[in-house]
């Protein structure tokens, strides 16, 4: 059974973000898109061995774990980080929403940190929820002025955290009681007047997912990620998404998500609906890389239709070259399309330089970035009968020529025969 509005989960994916690291090296827990701008903001738990204001010396990670201390990461779509804050007290980050209330950013998470056993480990988990203007560079603590009142769903509730649902404008929370897990939906500008009243609560299937990681919903749908990293199940690991029907709580889809899958360590972090331009993307994320120096890797899946078998997942994006390198003709451009469900990657336009040993000749914008290298084979000059040269979209946002060498000079090379699978 599909609804309308219900996005694909079995469709082609994008990306959002590759491979970006945060202001902390911990592994992201969730984010958020701010609905304007289009910025995207990351929850992690703070790293060890910082001084935050009022703190006498550094604090460890494992008490900044257990405190609920947690980092907000602020990037532009271009995956720079434009600001950050910290926050103590709140929990662990598990969800987090974005709201532009009259030009000024709110951050909804959870809050009123309590120490909690989970997998066999102390962590703090939020047991209430609230709201916040976000101030980057500043720290906010639990109990301040500065964030709302406390809200909680139910006495007793624990792992109480928040979303956005921007289809309905409700603020949805997911809380646990006696074991077993809800959801709610509230208006969300009673909400932000500090009047909850639950709409609708419904109750998480059981027996379905794995290990839980984040949450989002849009159109009456909502949809469930869970899965674990690399180091507990080996490639292509388990990570999966589950849409649930709001009205009935019935399963209407669930698909294992092999997405990025060349990512270090890749273990599933957060998601959130956006709409741009009419257009829902759901968005999920991956924590990543080496411990210590984690990335944020957010992939897409998009509601645009496809029109004649083919699904336009980027559009036309310019590629900027590198020093030495110049236009022929047309600037370099790429786009991610599906074409019979596989996503491909095509490239237009053309270089000119001289290229006498491989060479980088442009950097890829995240959204185009693969997360294992794909190549393909380009026109060039002609040099004593070789014509064509190797151009090959690096895992490192980097594009890079092949076949130039001192006897053999690369002076031009075409790009619009690329066309490659990308994952």
């Amino acid at each position: 059974m599909t609804l309308v509005g219900q996005i694909d989960i079995a469709g082609p994916v994008g990306r959002l973000l590759h491979r970006r690291p945060l202001k902390n090296g911990t592994v992201m827990q969730s984010f958020g898109i701010e609905p304007v701008s289009g910025d995207i903001f990351v929850l992690q738990v703070a790293e060890g061995g910082l001084t935050l204001s009022g703190e006498s010396g550094p604090v460890s990670g494992d008490d900044r774990r257990i405190h609920g201390d947690m980092c907000v990461t602020r990037l532009n779509r271009s995956g720079t980080i434009t600001g950050y804050m910290y926050l103590r007290g709140f929990g662990h980050g598990v969800s987090l929403g974005v709201e532009n209330r009259g030009g000024v950013i709110r951050l909804w998470t959870e809050t009123k940190s309590k120490e909690t056993l989970v997998n066999n480990k102390v962590d703090g988990i939020g047991t209430t929820v609230t709201n916040f203007t976000f101030q980057s560079g500043t720290v906010l603590d639990y109990g301040s002025s500065l964030h709302s009142t406390p809200y909680t769903p139910q006495a007793g509730a624990t792992s109480v955290t928040p979303t956005i649902d921007r289809s309905t404008n409700e603020l949805v929370i997911r809380f646990a009681v006696d074991g077993v897990r809800y959801y709610e939906r509230y208006d969300l500008a009673q909400a932000a007047a500090g009047v909850f009243q639950a709409r609708q609560r419904l109750a998480e299937p059981t027996g379905v997912m794995g290990t839980f990681q984040a949450y989002a919903s849009h159109s009456g749908v909502l949809y469930l990620l869970d899965g674990e990293s690399y180091d507990k199940v080996a490639p292509p690991g388990n990570t999966c998404i589950t849409a649930v029907e709001w009205a009935t709580g019935n399963v209407l889809d669930r698909q294992p998500i092999t997405a990025a899958p060349c990512l270090e360590w890749r273990e599933p972090e957060g998601m959130a609906v956006e709409v741009a331009g009419g257009v829902a993307y759901l968005h999920f994320g991956f924590a990543g890389d080496a411990s210590g120096a984690r990335t944020c890797t957010i992939s897409s899946f998009s509601g645009t239709p496809e029109v004649d078998g083919v699904k336009v997942l980027t559009d036309w994006q310019t590629i900027p070259l590198v020093s030495g390198v110049t236009v022929d003709q047309n600037a370099p451009k790429g786009r991610l399309i599906s074409v019979s469900g596989v996503t491909t990657l095509q490239l237009s336009g053309g270089i000119k330089g001289s290229f006498d040993a491989d060479a980088v000749i442009g950097t890829l914008p995240d959204t185009l970035s693969p997360s294992m290298e794909t190549r393909c084979n380009v026109p060039r000059n002609n040099v004593g009968g070789y014509c064509v040269a190797r151009v090959e979209a690096g895992t490192d946002r980097q594009l890079r020529l092949f076949g130039g060498n001192s006897t053999n000079v690369i002076t031009w090379a075409q790009l619009d025969s690329f066309s490659a699978v990308w994952r």
